[in-house]
């Protein structure tokens, strides 16, 4: 067939129909399609009966220790100092971990006691030393840092661990004292 290019061209049948019919049409077939695949038989996920509770309900389950000592001292024994952020500019009061300072009546010394919620538990050596020391009968471990000669007792009572630190007594001393807290 020879083409005149000077001529007009006639329009084609297909060219009067809309453009949009063909979209129209492949959205049809897509959607029959994906119809017919879901309507095909398919091999079940496997159920597996649960053999105790949920790690939800195991991590709700799961309690903070409650600390045992409330970390007062008597007061025939000690003065207890201004805690600083005892309640700040918020309104909000003083939390758990906060320090709580004493100042000993026989010695004027200051002791700071507190409870180091992150701090790993204390535990007893196979073999004890002579040296060893206990705070309510747990065992506690002792050091001096060497900068500011802070002496520190840490022990681990039911679950939580605490600690003494006063600059001017011995760790023997911390841990008489920390006997007496209530």
């Amino acid at each position: 067939m020879i083409l005149d290019l000077e001529g007009s061209i006639t329009p084609s049948p297909a060219g009067s129909r809309p453009r949009w019919v063909l979209s129209i049409a492949s959205m049809a077939v897509a959607g029959a399609t994906l119809l017919m695949v879901a309507a095909l038989p398919h091999e079940a996920p496997r159920h597996v009966a649960e053999s105790g509770p949920s790690i939800l309900e195991q991590a709700l389950a799961r309690k903070t220790p409650v600390p045992r000592l409330s970390l007062v001292l008597p007061s025939e024994v000690a003065v207890p100092l201004s805690q600083i952020g005892t309640q700040d500019g918020t309104g909000n009061y003083r939390s758990a971990i906060t320090p709580r300072s004493f100042r000993l009546r026989a010695s004027n010394d200051v002791v700071s006691v507190a409870p180091v919620p992150d701090a790993p538990p204390v535990i007893a050596p196979g073999r004890r030393g002579a040296d060893a020391l206990a705070v309510h009968g747990s065992y506690a471990e002792w050091w001096t840092t060497e900068p500011t000669s802070v002496s520190v007792l840490r022990w681990t009572e039911d679950g939580t661990t605490y600690e003494i630190s006063s600059r001017t007594l011995m760790p023997k001393e911390l841990a008489r004292i920390a006997d007496l807290l209530r």
